[in-house]
């Protein structure tokens, strides 16, 4: 401002503009910080634009007319006759007001980046609070659900084995060798966020050998699985719960012939798993799907949102599930670890 109010001669130097610019600066400044701190955000980011408009000119012609008394208290009582060597445009109005302008706005530009850059922080900083605050609810929730598979998946076991140790069947031992590869891969493979799925068909296996010893010659067992397995992982204990729900409501409920049929295939990086199972000739009208398929559908939601598809079926007979999801796939490194192992 000391160069636009410059002397008009070299006799008095910068000083009166010097003098002009300390008496003018309280008046910029008041005009500065009225519209950024109260004009802006009251008017202008309320999009109330016009009012933000009228109010910043009456602010500017304010604050030009407190400047231009400021002058003549100078050419008054500090230069008195000596107008001859003074800048006239430091009386002149509009200059005035378009000094002001050309001072203030570069003000309000610099504070609104300033604000914007602090709210754009401000804005991912809760997005990904927001995001964490959700993974954490997600991950107790999955924690939840599978807190309450497996004392489910072993109440259901140990029933199977108690039945067999009362009839004193030869076939406990195998049983029991077959629970405890159960339990093993319940307990520890279980707490894993992804299991290879090789890993999750050798669990699905071993049950279904449990079923076939429990069973014996009444229950009919199909099972198609495909090749080309390796290399995928999924959820532990995903799928076991529409086994369960196959042989508790439908082979458990009558002592009649009955079958599970089951088949399991990888395509283009999709799981697709189906099973059906015959159900009994008299049951209950109410539908018992057990809290397993309950918490599976809340698993499939919280793993894969709207990724995977699942429909169930019930007629007279028979009970169907088909389910489709993506795999992860492994990483070289795991590939080769497994293979040795």
């Amino acid at each position: 401002m000391v160069l636009i109010f410059g002397p008009r001669s070299g006799e008095y130097g910068y000083l009166q503009s010097l003098l002009f610019v300390s008496l003018l600066l309280p008046v910029l400044a008041g005009a500065t910080y009225l519209i950024i701190y109260y004009l802006v955000p009251k008017y202008l980011l309320q999009n109330r634009f016009v009012l933000f408009g009228l109010f910043t000119t009456y602010t500017f012609i304010a604050s030009s007319w407190i400047a231009e008394m400021i002058v003549m208290v100078m050419l008054i009582f500090i230069y008195e006759n000596q107008l001859s060597k003074i800048n006239p445009r430091i009386h002149d109005i509009g200059y005035l007001m378009g000094t002001m302008v050309l001072v203030i706005l570069p003000a309000i530009a610099i504070h609104a980046t300033q604000q914007w850059y602090r709210e754009r922080e401000n804005n991912a900083r809760l997005k990904r609070e927001k995001l964490e605050l959700e993974l954490y609810a997600r991950q107790k929730e999955l924690d939840y659900l599978r807190e309450q598979m497996h004392p489910h998946f072993l109440f259901n076991a140990l029933n199977n084995l108690y039945g067999l140790t009362l009839e004193k069947s030869d076939d406990a031992p195998e049983l029991v060798l077959r629970l405890s590869e159960l339990l093993d891969y319940m307990l520890y493979r279980s707490e894993q966020k992804t299991v290879p799925l090789t890993d999750e068909i050798r669990h699905i296996n071993n049950y279904l050998e449990v079923q076939k010893i429990r069973c014996g010659d009444r229950l009919n067992l199909y099972l198609d699985i495909g090749a080309d397995l390796d290399g995928y992982r999924i959820a532990p204990m995903l799928l076991m719960p529409f086994l369960e729900n196959s042989f508790k409501h439908g082979v458990s409920a009558t002592s009649a012939l009955s079958y599970v049929s089951i088949r399991l295939f990888v395509e283009n990086g999709h799981l697709h798993f189906g099973i059906i199972n015959s159900l009994p000739a008299k049951r209950s009208e109410k539908k018992h799907h057990g809290v397993g398929l309950t918490n599976v559908g809340k698993r499939l939601e919280l793993l894969y949102g709207d990724k995977y598809t699942l429909k169930t079926e019930e007629t007279e007979k028979e009970y169907r599930v088909e389910l489709s999801l993506p795999l992860e796939r492994t990483r070289n490194e795991e590939v080769e670890v497994h293979d040795r192992g």
